[in-house]
Protein backbone atom coordinates (compact mmCIF):
# COMPACT_ATOMS: atom_id res chain seq x y z
CA UNK A 1 0.00 0.00 0.00
CA UNK A 2 1.49 3.15 -0.70
CA UNK A 3 2.14 5.80 1.54
CA UNK A 4 -0.51 8.43 2.87
CA UNK A 5 0.13 11.74 0.57
CA UNK A 6 0.65 13.91 3.97
CA UNK A 7 3.13 11.03 4.94
CA UNK A 8 5.13 11.72 1.86
CA UNK A 9 5.02 15.26 2.19
CA UNK A 10 6.37 15.66 5.80
CA UNK A 11 9.76 13.11 4.94
CA UNK A 12 9.72 15.19 1.47
CA UNK A 13 10.43 18.01 3.88
CA UNK A 14 12.76 16.80 6.43
CA UNK A 15 15.05 14.92 3.63
CA UNK A 16 14.90 18.62 1.57
CA UNK A 17 15.84 20.35 5.26
CA UNK A 18 18.18 18.05 6.33
CA UNK A 19 22.24 18.56 7.33
CA UNK A 20 24.57 16.90 9.10
CA UNK A 21 23.58 17.50 12.22
CA UNK A 22 19.69 15.64 11.58
CA UNK A 23 20.44 13.20 8.93
CA UNK A 24 21.02 9.89 10.63
CA UNK A 25 17.74 10.63 12.55
CA UNK A 26 15.72 11.04 8.81
CA UNK A 27 17.45 8.58 7.23
CA UNK A 28 15.94 6.82 10.30
CA UNK A 29 12.50 7.90 9.19
CA UNK A 30 12.74 7.25 6.19
CA UNK A 31 13.88 3.35 6.40
CA UNK A 32 11.19 3.20 8.50
CA UNK A 33 8.36 4.17 6.20
CA UNK A 34 10.42 2.44 3.23
CA UNK A 35 10.48 -0.95 5.59
CA UNK A 36 6.46 -1.35 5.37
CA UNK A 37 6.28 -0.93 1.69
CA UNK A 38 6.87 -3.69 -1.06
CA UNK A 39 9.94 -3.45 -3.04
CA UNK A 40 7.87 -2.95 -6.45
CA UNK A 41 6.15 -0.37 -4.92
CA UNK A 42 6.64 3.60 -6.34
CA UNK A 43 7.05 4.97 -3.24
CA UNK A 44 9.47 2.13 -2.57
CA UNK A 45 11.83 3.90 -4.82
CA UNK A 46 10.68 7.21 -4.79
CA UNK A 47 12.58 6.52 -0.47
CA UNK A 48 15.45 4.99 -2.03
CA UNK A 49 16.55 7.70 -4.11
CA UNK A 50 15.95 9.91 -0.88
CA UNK A 51 18.32 7.81 1.03
CA UNK A 52 21.08 8.14 -2.00
CA UNK A 53 20.55 11.91 -1.65
CA UNK A 54 20.80 11.73 2.95
CA UNK A 55 24.35 9.39 1.99
CA UNK A 56 25.41 12.25 0.44
CA UNK A 57 24.48 14.56 2.81
CA UNK A 58 25.92 12.76 5.65
CA UNK A 59 28.70 12.99 3.79
CA UNK A 60 29.44 16.39 3.99
CA UNK A 61 28.12 16.90 0.24
CA UNK A 62 25.58 18.34 -1.55
CA UNK A 63 22.82 16.38 -3.78
CA UNK A 64 22.93 16.89 -7.07
CA UNK A 65 26.21 19.18 -7.09
CA UNK A 66 28.68 17.78 -9.53
CA UNK A 67 32.35 18.52 -8.21
CA UNK A 68 31.55 18.65 -4.69
CA UNK A 69 34.25 17.54 -2.72
CA UNK A 70 33.05 18.58 0.99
Amino acid sequence: MPLERSVKSDLRDKVSTANKSNVDDIIALVEGARSGLAQDDADYTRLGGWLEDLAVVKSGSVPGRFGDTN
